[in-house]
């Protein structure tokens, strides 16, 4: 049968593009975005009117495009803005202003424009070239471009206007909608106009349940005005969201989140992150000299500026516990209700734990939806029901009196609470190296299920560096090197997806993420490859290098970047003479270590100051040992079919 490229079914776009092209709240806001993202100061919207005959279009100022970069940009389906330009853009030359954080990053905004019309034009100049461009689709096509216009020479200016073109729909989509929501998430920057119907958006087009204005005193400075802007429901991201500050009705940096907001503001509030835009009016900071010459941020040794900023801080944490008093309110009386049956049959100290709960968790993790609280307070409730007060007498009955004494000294200086979560990871930790300790001595131990995923759970074995940072397993780019090999079909690579399994080992990759100044995950900073060798095979420069090539090969698929740590570790029963040392990559940033598995099993139980010796008598131990033989020693299994022919 041949095949002649792909076919695409009339719902493609629908699906692909989802809401940017079937709603017009989000097709507006990601038009004005491309606005702003190709550093336009000025953005003007024309709404389609069926019944006045009134086609859709917007114009920008932009930098605009040349006809070979919209051709590129237009067709790429999976188009990755951030990966070819980087976060920011720059303003066009003859524009003076500062890099400005990108708000697209996958390019379906340009599909946009598909819900204001079934066709659209294109027409847009950069460096002294213009094209017109017709965009449309048929049931068969997603996306049609027939070049109408094209001058190379001769023209001045920049900027984009998209304008529909064909049947004009019926949308239910105002001027007032569209004033509104623009209004609340685009007034950040006073240099980045949008108009609607030729009239500017203002504050005055948010409606008063989404703006409030605040004056607040600054002793011995002036006074200073905040605009809280509210878009009543959490964005995907921070983008256009967080604190602008203004002096002189001209911006000064960025409108973002930035650290010690997050850390004397939010506290973990990343929903209200995504919501609140804080607009900060301080004209006497100019007359202060606490502004940079450029703009671009305030001098932080600037005495005004050090008391100002924690004076607005503090006035917009409180601006929004204020804001969101009301609706944790009303959280934690619909979790009281609904939970309300079951608390009524306990007692009176277990009713005030449960209550003193509710109140507790919707106070201090707002980001806990209603359904979180409610699981989490029925299980509370349900736990209040169902103490083991007896079970525990029976214990205590058991117990010698030297060991009642103990009990009695540990609670006096632990809470159950503490000795519990203690006790656990120190039972995880010492039943995982009884398991390593007996399965590293069985000759061809399956190293795949058997092994990996022990040291995916022990992975503070290789120090204490790795012990306050968590680690992942990053089926990623465990991908990227299967592929490398080209062992897709090897043993235990279905049931282990996680694992790279090779004739002679199995490889884990353990990352933690970095993040941005927004505290967005922003990559990789911390890579850990364990690649497990079986036994008889001795560890040498060959497997350092084998190593070395993985790490090449994620950096080249742009997994990991030079600033990504990464440490090796080769383990197996023997190393050869001489190569016991430490490979060192890329200024020290990678670090490949060949490891005998005595040797880390050593190291574990000296990090836990050998008490897997101590308590080897412990009863989780000995029931794990009973578990460990009968694993390591199977029975062996007489069919039934045998025993009838004898």
């Amino acid at each position: 049968m041949d095949q002649q490229g792909l076919l695409y079914e009339d719902r493609f776009l629908e699906s692909w593009a989802g809401p940017i092209i079937t709603n017009p709240s989000t097709a507006i806001v990601e038009l004005v975005a491309n606005g702003w993202d190709a550093y336009a100061t000025q953005v003007s919207i024309t709404l389609p009117d069926a019944k006045a005959n009134v086609p859709f279009s917007i114009v920008d100022n932009g930098k605009g495009m040349t006809l070979a970069e919209f051709q590129y940009i237009w067709r790429a389906m999976s188009y990755d803005r951030i990966a070819k330009f980087g976060t920011t853009t720059e303003p066009p030359s003859d524009v003076v202003g500062f890099p400005r954080p990108v708000f697209g990053k996958n390019g379906k905004g340009r599909f946009a424009s598909f819900c204001f019309a079934t066709e659209y034009t294109v027409t847009s100049r950069k460096d002294g070239e213009e094209f017109t461009v017709k965009v449309s689709r048929t049931p068969s096509n997603p996306l049609v471009l027939e070049t109408i216009e094209h001058e190379i020479e001769g023209l001045t200016g920049h900027g984009t206007e998209i304008r529909g073109v064909g049947t004009i729909p019926q949308l239910s989509f105002s001027d007032e909608q569209a004033r509104q929501l623009l209004g609340s998430r685009f007034l950040a920057n006073p240099a980045f106009e949008v108009y609607v119907h030729d009239t500017r958006i203002t504050f005055n087009d948010i409606p008063t349940e989404s703006l409030s204005v605040v004056e607040v005193d600054i002793p011995g400075a002036g006074k200073a005005t905040i605009h809280h802007i509210d878009a009543r429901k959490a964005d995907k991201s921070t983008k256009q969201h967080g604190i602008a500050w203004w002096v002189l009705n001209r911006a000064v940096g960025d409108c973002a989140w930035r650290s010690t907001d997050y850390s004397r503001i939010l506290d973990g509030r990343s929903s209200e992150a995504k919501r609140y835009t804080f607009i900060v009016q301080a004209d006497f900071l100019k007359a202060a000299d606490a502004v940079k010459e450029d703009w671009s941020w305030f001098k932080d040794e600037n005495p005004v500026w050090a008391k100002v900023r924690p004076i607005i801080q503090d006035k917009i944490r409180g601006i929004i516990a204020d804001t969101t008093r009301d609706e944790l309110n009303a959280k934690r009386q619909n979790v009281l209700d609904k939970i309300g049956p079951s608390v009524k049959t306990l007692g009176p100290l277990s009713k005030e734990r449960v209550n003193a709960f509710v109140h507790e968790v919707v106070e201090k993790c707002p980001n806990f939806g209603e359904q979180e609280i409610l699981q989490l307070s029925t299980i509370l409730t349900k736990l209040e029901k169902t103490k083991s007060r007896f079970g525990l007498l029976d214990l205590l009955h058991v117990q010698a009196s030297s060991d009642l004494d103990a009990l009695h000294n540990i609670l006096t200086e632990w809470t159950v609470g503490m000795a519990k979560i203690a006790l656990d990871e120190i039972q995880t930790r010492l039943k995982l190296i009884s398991e390593l300790k007996a399965k590293v001595q069985v000759p061809g131990i399956d190293e795949v299920h058997e092994l990996q995923p022990l040291f995916e759970k022990g992975l503070w074995m290789f120090g204490p560096q790795f012990e306050s940072i968590e680690f992942t397993a990053n089926r990623g780019m465990t991908t990227v090197i299967r592929d490398l090999f080209g062992v897709k079909g090897a043993r235990g690579t279905l049931n282990r997806p996680d694992f790279v399994i090779l004739p002679d080992s199995s490889v884990g990759f353990y990352a933690c993420s970095s993040f941005d100044e927004e505290y967005n995950e922003a990559g990789v900073a911390h890579v850990i490859i364990v690649d497990l060798k079986t036994t008889g095979l001795a560890l040498g420069s060959k497997e350092k290098e084998q190593v070395w090539k993985y790490v090449k090969e994620l950096k080249k698929k742009g997994i990991i970047t030079r600033s990504t740590k990464v440490d090796g570790f080769i383990l197996g029963d023997q190393i050869e003479q001489g190569e016991g040392g430490v490979r060192t990559e890329d200024d020290d940033q990678v670090k490949i270590r060949p490891l005998r598995y005595d040797t880390i099993l050593v190291r574990a139980e000296r990090r836990m100051l050998n008490l897997h010796h101590k308590v080897k008598d412990a009863p989780f131990l000995l029931d794990q040992q009973m578990q460990l033989e009968t694993f390591l020693n199977p029975q062996d299994v007489v069919q039934d079919s045998l025993l009838a022919e004898q």
